[in-house]
Parts: structure tokens; sequence; C-alpha cells
């Protein structure tokens, strides 16, 4: 019921909620809370604990996190949201040639190269791939290769005049090597050349290693974190 691959729509009296599998490697299950309060939560953690399910939250801003957390639920992971102003960076005539239209077409392509950057829990699906695609009006696909072989991609949502790097990483195999820097420099050579105003992105609290690299290449942090939430029975 709350495990299927494609993203179901609950309702209920104490409110409207949306649930999935986390991903492909995992039977958490994704809950994105639409409409409703302290009730839903609590009887989500309620369904969680007597069915022995573990509900982990999307993405809720720090700032909006006490009914959840005096509703029972813990908190799993913090994201620190990362902003750069695209004002004063240097344009370019130069042509970015990694760079192509994400559509649904392309993610069996770029599921596997996505497995083999992150760690299990942060892998996507093609469920949540195509909520990525739907959450802005352009995506943008940009593949890092090394001898015609994928070690890395992005993806880049535009909305207006605002970019979410929404996706991004490199195959650990191949950090340390400069291909970080130099994806992450073509997305920002391309945002410049679509005249957005502005990039943002989430990163791990605890992943200094990225961090440092956008940090290194202009972004600046935000006070806006987000907590990932889940269930009491999480741990």
């Amino acid at each position: 019921m709350f495990l299927t691959n494609e993203k179901k729509k609950h309702n209920s009296w104490q409110g409207t909620f949306y649930t999935r599998r986390w991903n492909d490697d995992n039977s958490i299950a994704y809950f994105e809370k639409s409409y409703g309060g302290k009730p839903l939560l609590k009887k989500i953690n309620q369904i969680a604990a007597e069915n022995n399910l573990i509900f982990n939250s999307s993405m809720v801003d720090e700032n909006n996190s006490e009914i959840w957390k005096t509703s029972g639920w813990e908190m799993v992971h913090r994201l620190n949201v990362l902003s750069l102003n695209l004002k004063n960076i240097e344009s370019s005539n130069e042509k970015v040639v990694n760079v192509e239209k994400f559509t649904s077409e392309k993610i069996s392509e770029i599921i596997n190269i996505d497995h083999k950057i992150f760690e299990s829990y942060w892998q996507n699906s093609v469920a949540a791939f195509n909520e990525t695609i739907s959450s802005c009006t352009h995506n943008y696909l940009f593949v890092q290769e090394e001898d015609s072989n994928p070690v890395g991609y992005g993806i880049l949502g535009i909305t207006r005049n605002y970019g979410f790097l929404q996706r991004f990483g490199i195959n650990k195999e191949f950090q340390q090597r400069g291909f970080g820097k130099k994806l992450l420099g073509e997305v920002i050579k391309f945002s410049k050349q679509k005249k957005l105003i502005n990039i943002r992105l989430n990163t791990q609290e605890q992943n200094k290693h990225a961090q440092s690299l956008y940090l290194n290449n202009g972004f600046k942090t935000t006070n806006t974190n987000y907590l990932i939430l889940g269930t009491s029975n999480t741990k």
C-alpha cells in the first residue's frame, strides 16, 4: 500500500499525503504531506509502528519542523542550502557541449550512473527522477565523461530565471581528479548563458567534500536548512 514504485495519493480525515518506495534499494516509505497537521503526523507514526514500516519525510524546512518532532518524528538528515549569485560571474561564449534536455526518456540511461555514484540511501528511483522533472519548468542534464565513459552527472532545473542543481555527483573511483570542478564549471557557465539570477542546491551537512567543492566555486551558505525526518522507529 505504501511501498509502491510510483507515488500514490492517500486521503483521510486527518489529511492528505503521498507515499511511494524511497528508492529501489530501500524498503523505507517516502512520505510527502500535502494537507494536515499533528493528527496526521501522529497517525503515520502509529501506522509505522503497527506495520513495522519506516517512513521518511520529504524535505521539511527546519524552521517548520517542531510540529513533526512533537508528533514523534525524528531527524534523519540535515541538508544545508547553498546559493550562487550569478551576477558577478564572468560570461563566456564558449559552447557547453555536454548538456541536453533532461526528459523521462533519459532516465533509464542516467539511473545506472546514479547508482554508481550515490550510496544506497541517496540513490534515485525512476519515480524520483520523474518528480525531479515535474518540479521545474525546464530541466537539463550534464554528463561528465572520461574516455567516452560517463563518470558523473548533474541535473539543473530552471523555473523562471532561477536554477536548482537537483542532482550532482561523480563516481567515487574518479573523485579527486578535477571532474567535479569541471562539471560544476559547465553548469555555472550554462546558467550564466541562460541569464539565470542564481543557482541553489541542497547538500548533506556531513558531506564536507561536496560542500568544499561548492564553496570553492562561489557558492555561499544560506540561513535555510532542510530536514529529512523519520518515524520514531527509524533507528
